[in-house]
């Protein structure tokens, strides 16, 4: 099932004499308790003193114990966790996140309770790969900061939230941890598997497995070929699901152009939609103007702000990416950061971005790898970006729109 390693590289090297330094899952498990705490208070604090905006459809969401980290698409995981797929734009959120959530309210749990812990133990296994995968690239310094940047990033909220992000990230991580640390194709290929039937994009990582089988073994066998494959039945999975309950395996496909508004269009009318409406929520950064109204236009005015701000640092930080991972890594990198500009703009071009560009993983090592290199501009980032998460959090616990 294993394949020999090559041989291995400086940095590599480096790696393995450091990691003997710190137990990694003490550095992980730390920084895991101490984010997953940080945007809990805030969102704790929010949902208990600051009022909530319009509820979008009056649907007030999951009932029950931390029902306001289930806002938005928490609100549809939710649903469908407990009663399936019994509406038409359902079908636009892949299975296995409300899957699992469902197990939990199988076990007595309210559904909303369910969502969160699924969603933060997701987290922990997904900072444990990250911080692997860093370390095996760039060393233990530029581990734990890898794994900092993204624990405290301005949308981690979303890794308390009942969205299945947090799952999606794991399961990404664990496919190049299985390439890159364990060295185990066919573990790489469950893992991608299991990732294309949460999101639809997890299709791409079949990319960064044929590229490692083929550099290292160079010969196709059953082995790479199952592994490869594997995404692709993840999110065939989901199609054959569709079409037997449903009778069409694409109408997830239909669902996000019809009534989410998701179809396909050109980047460049996208990117320049998106920069003309960048302007429309520089009023509503101060936190009050926002927060102090129950209407729900000025967080939305406020997102193409912050759209087009993540978007700034996505393509930054894929910049620092192109060299410091590895080539392999930067097929499912680079599609990634940049698919979002292929969907059709509507009324909120980039609409969901700043949630988009946190999964994908590889960013953030390359930011690690520099901001490693001074603790004053690590800690400045992080302030910076912790500042900017609390905000967003109490945004998003009272129902005003984030990404």
């Amino acid at each position: 099932m294993h394949w020999e390693r090559e041989k291995p590289s400086a940095a590599e090297e480096k790696a393995d004499g450091s990691a003997s330094s710190r137990p990694a899952w003490v550095t992980v498990l730390i920084v895991w308790a101490a984010s997953r705490a940080f945007f809990f208070a805030f969102g704790a604090l929010g949902h208990a003193f600051i009022g909530q905006a319009d509820v979008p459809g009056g649907d007030p969401g999951a009932p029950g114990a931390l029902s306001y980290w289930a806002h938005w698409d928490g609100r549809w995981f939710s649903e469908i966790a407990v009663d399936g797929y019994d509406r038409f734009a359902a079908t636009a959120f892949f299975p296995l996140y409300p899957l699992v959530v469902r197990g939990g309210t199988e076990l007595g749990l309210g559904v909303a309770l369910a969502g969160v812990l699924v969603s933060t133990l997701a987290t922990l296994a997904a900072l444990y790969f990250i911080y692997q995968l860093a370390l095996r690239w760039h060393g233990e310094r530029a581990a734990l900061v890898s794994i900092l940047a993204i624990a405290f990033f301005p949308t981690a909220f979303y890794l308390n939230a009942v969205y299945s992000d947090p799952l999606f990230l794991a399961l990404t991580a664990g496919c190049f941890w299985s390439l890159h640390v364990r060295r185990d194709i066919l573990l790489a290929g469950l893992f991608g598997c299991l990732a294309a039937a949460t999101r639809n994009i997890g299709v791409l990582l079949l990319l960064p497995i044929a590229y490692e089988c083929l550099r290292v073994q160079r010969v196709l066998n059953w082995k790479v070929l199952t592994a490869t494959a594997a995404p692709v039945f993840g999110l065939a999975s989901y199609m054959v699901y569709l079409w037997v309950s449903k009778g069409d395996p694409l109408l997830f496909s239909k669902a996000y152009r019809e009534v989410w508004g998701r179809g396909f269009a050109n980047p460049f009318e996208t990117l320049s939609e998106a920069l003309e409406r960048s302007a429309d929520g520089v009023f509503y950064l101060w936190p009050p103007t926002v927060l102090g109204t129950s209407s729900s236009g000025p967080p939305y005015l406020l997102s193409n702000t912050l759209n087009v701000w993540f978007l700034l640092f996505g393509c930054s930080a894929l910049i620092l990416a192109v060299r410091r991972i590895p080539r392999g890594a930067l097929l499912y990198t680079v599609p990634a950061t940049l698919a979002p500009l292929a969907l059709d703009p509507g009324s909120f071009p980039l609409a969901s971005y700043p949630r988009y560009v946190l999964v994908v993983f590889p960013l953030f090592i390359a930011l690690g790898a520099v901001l490693a290199r001074s603790w004053t501009a690590t800690v400045i980032w992080l302030l910076a970006s912790a500042s900017l998460g609390a905000y967003l959090t109490l945004l998003f616990v009272t129902w005003r729109w984030v990404a």
